[in-house]
């Protein structure tokens, strides 16, 4: 309902997988397709391990773009997940130039804050925090820490992992990426 009321969707699509597979939403304007994934019938007991990554990239073979939105995403992170979305149809209440903006870098209890708020994975310590601020605000983040040896890399001098990227709700800063 959300979607429909910013941009014409197509509910249940089964023309865009073939296969008899279907997409929960389908946005032919925008090449964009959304899956909404249920906790109890997307987990390992009713879906292959690859099922999700299958089906992404089956929409990407065809040149769309599909987003996985899980139920506890949506029941917890509402706010941020809408934000997202509306980004993605070109539909955010703020649009901001990123060659407009200031770089800082951003103290340790701004950028932790502004992650709560703001990205879907929530806060998470970083070395480098860098900020773009628009009119003193705080509207683009992106931290940066040593390469995690969890995820099977080795500390190199010099070399850092992007660990988040966000934008401040409702606002799309162009360019902001890059720009950081």
């Amino acid at each position: 309902d959300f979607l429909a009321e910013n941009i014409e969707i197509v509910h249940s699509d089964r023309t865009v997988m073939g296969n008899r597979k279907e997409v929960d939403i389908y946005i032919p304007s925008k090449s964009l397709a959304i899956e909404y994934n249920g906790l109890y019938w997307h987990s390992d007991k009713f879906q292959e391990s690859s099922y999700h990554l299958d089906k992404t990239e089956d929409c990407l073979s065809k040149d769309i773009q599909l987003v996985h939105i899980f139920e506890d995403e949506w029941r917890e992170k509402q706010e941020i997940i809408k934000s997202r979305l509306l980004n993605l149809i070109g539909k955010s209440e703020t649009k901001i130039y990123a060659r407009n903006c200031e770089i800082r870098e951003v103290d340790t209890k701004e950028s932790l804050k502004f992650l709560q708020s703001n990205h879907l994975q929530g806060k998470l310590g970083a070395k480098i925090k860098l900020g773009l601020y628009y009119k003193e605000q705080l509207v683009s983040l992106m931290t940066f820490g040593e390469l995690r040896k969890n995820l099977g890399s080795d500390k190199k001098e010099g070399v850092f992992e992007l660990l988040r990227f966000c934008n401040k709700l409702n606002t799309n800063v162009v360019g902001g990426a890059s720009r950081l």
